[in-house]
């Protein structure tokens, strides 16, 4: 893991958890949430965004539970579990009110912290996220489900891992060699196929149980909140399609919705440049024209 100068690398025991975490900057403080494809870690899913941000903040980066340099557990990894984790996070970096951006199953576990502790996110920027679709009652039809097969066909070479990618990411030119060579490491680690395993059998649980549904489901709270949000989709995503963002904004008036018409899944590393100043402007950063 190659970080530039200022971004620091560290660890912190999370309710007896290893979490490994990045950081940089200083100011009100942010916390980056990854999404949950293979090899995904927080300095990867927010590479280019932590650098600029933390001009003007102090920006956290996870590994959020099982993924990256954090603990693999060895019997359960529900959203519920990660969305835990991620509480505990803020509680051992004793961050008490935080602004909140997620990606993807990222933006999920931001949005299900902020509705289960309000107090504690001052905002919330979300990112392109079918599992904030899948938790407001929208579904994948099958025409729709190519991406979920490139994350389901992994099989921890480069070759697949590069499939994978080109299907979040857009701009393929930002899918580099040592990007996926990063990424393929981290999804070599002892554990992670066991996480990737016990995500399955919990996805296949809230089509069964009822009792676990109601705790991830989000159709009834989260357009209760009254926080401000802010919701930014890629025109091109072909992992969560862009259609999900369209009935969102119809089931989520109290969001507001952006759409970056050269993106795909990852927005962020897409179109970064103009995803920074839409992050920028939204967390409140006074930022000084060149003269």
């Amino acid at each position: 893991m190659q970080l530039p100068d200022g971004v620091l690398s560290s660890f912190v025991d999370v309710r007896g958890i290893k979490t490994h975490y990045v950081e940089a900057g200083s100011g009100e403080p942010i916390v980056f949430v990854h999404g949950a494809g293979p090899g995904a870690y927080g300095w990867a899913g927010w590479r280019q965004t932590i650098p600029v941000l933390a001009k003007h903040f102090r920006v956290y980066a996870l590994d959020t539970l099982g993924f990256g340099l954090t603990d693999k557990p060895a019997d359960s990894c529900s959203d519920q579990d990660s969305v835990d984790h991620l509480l505990g996070f803020l509680d051992a970096l004793c961050l008490d009110k935080v602004y909140l951006c997620g990606n993807s199953r990222g933006a999920y576990m931001a949005a299900k912290l902020t509705v289960d502790q309000p107090k504690r996110v001052k905002k919330l920027l979300m990112v392109s996220s079918g599992s904030i679709a899948l938790a407001m009652g929208l579904e994948r039809n099958e025409a729709q489900m190519g991406g979920m097969r490139k994350l389901q066909a992994y099989d921890g070479t480069p070759e697949a891992m590069r499939s994978f990618m080109e299907i979040i990411v857009h701009d393929h030119r930002k899918i580099t060699d040592d990007l996926i060579a990063d990424r393929v490491q981290m999804a070599a680690l002892p554990g992670h196929d066991n996480v990737h395993k016990l995500q399955g059998q919990y996805r296949n649980s809230l089509k069964t149980n009822p009792n676990e549904w109601q705790r991830f489901e989000l159709k009834h709270r989260l357009p209760q909140l009254t926080i401000p949000m802010h919701m930014v989709w890629g025109a091109k995503d072909s992992f969560a399609p862009p259609e999900f963002a369209d009935t969102l904004q119809k089931m989520l008036p109290n969001v507001t919705f952006e759409m970056l018409e050269n993106s795909g899944h990852q927005a962020q590393n897409d179109e970064s440049d103009r995803f920074n100043d839409i992050a920028l402007a939204f967390f409140g950063a006074r930022v000084t024209a060149p003269v």
